[in-house]
């Protein structure tokens, strides 16, 4: 899990450092060693939970990433294609336990990696994926925070049906799409977007809930601070 302190202002201008408190992190591949809080679950969850509030406290919204987890991969997804094959039960009491912990007691929002979670969909990445992020987070979870794909411009993604994954990633529930490598490749993501809505691919009901959110969670939205967007039974609390 990584903590980003660079996503939506709130109120004034500032700026944090980026966090990636992934689980796990002891891998050449993903580098994700030289990157990580911690690899005790609990500990990740303590540090990075008090370092979401002491954003939001100053006023920024933070985003955890990168779900599913990338610390288990031998493969870095920005280059290549990577599946995470460890079974669910599992997940759920080590690697994910830090995601559920900030997203139930703050305000954080939600970066899906371009990862297969084969445990509950092997056929695509979670980051596109209607039974990881409407399935397993939406409705099992109860989150309904702002979610936002990892950049679009990577190996995983990119080299493959980007179009197909923007539509997925809009119709399975996902808020924002993240264009941030190559900037320029903006307007092809854009044109998949626009094509697909002229040809009616895109489910009109998922768009609508998913506007509710981001007018909810926008930077001049009243919202008390650390109010949890999973409930307590949810998170196992």
């Amino acid at each position: 899990m990584r903590i980003s302190g660079k996503a939506l202002l709130r109120r004034r201008e500032t700026r944090a450092r980026t966090w990636r408190p992934d689980r796990f992190p002891f891998d050449f591949h993903t580098l994700i060693g030289q990157r990580a809080l911690a690899s005790d679950p609990a500990v990740v969850s303590e540090i990075a939970l008090a370092f979401v509030r002491g954003l939001e406290a100053s006023g920024v919204t933070a985003t955890v990433k990168h779900f599913p987890g990338l610390g288990r991969l031998h493969t870095d997804t920005h280059h290549f294609m990577a599946s995470l094959d460890t079974p669910r039960d599992v997940l759920e009491a080590s690697d994910w336990r830090p995601f559920r912990n900030v997203l139930a007691g703050t305000n954080a929002q939600l970066m899906i990696g371009h990862v297969n979670l084969t445990a509950i969909d092997p056929d695509r990445p979670a980051s596109h994926s209607l039974r990881v992020i409407d399935g397993l987070i939406r409705k099992q979870w109860h989150y309904q925070g702002v979610i936002i794909t990892d950049d679009l411009v990577m190996g995983a993604i990119y080299g493959h049906d980007v179009c197909t994954a923007v539509v997925e990633a809009l119709n399975a529930g996902v808020d924002l799409l993240l264009v941030a490598y190559d900037g320029a490749q903006f307007y092809r993501i854009f044109a998949c977007t626009s094509d697909a809505a002229t040809a009616g691919k895109l489910d009109l009901a998922t768009l609508r809930e998913s506007e509710a959110r981001l007018r909810r969670n926008a930077p001049d939205a009243q919202r008390q601070p650390s109010s949890p967007q999973i409930t307590a039974q949810a998170a196992g609390e």
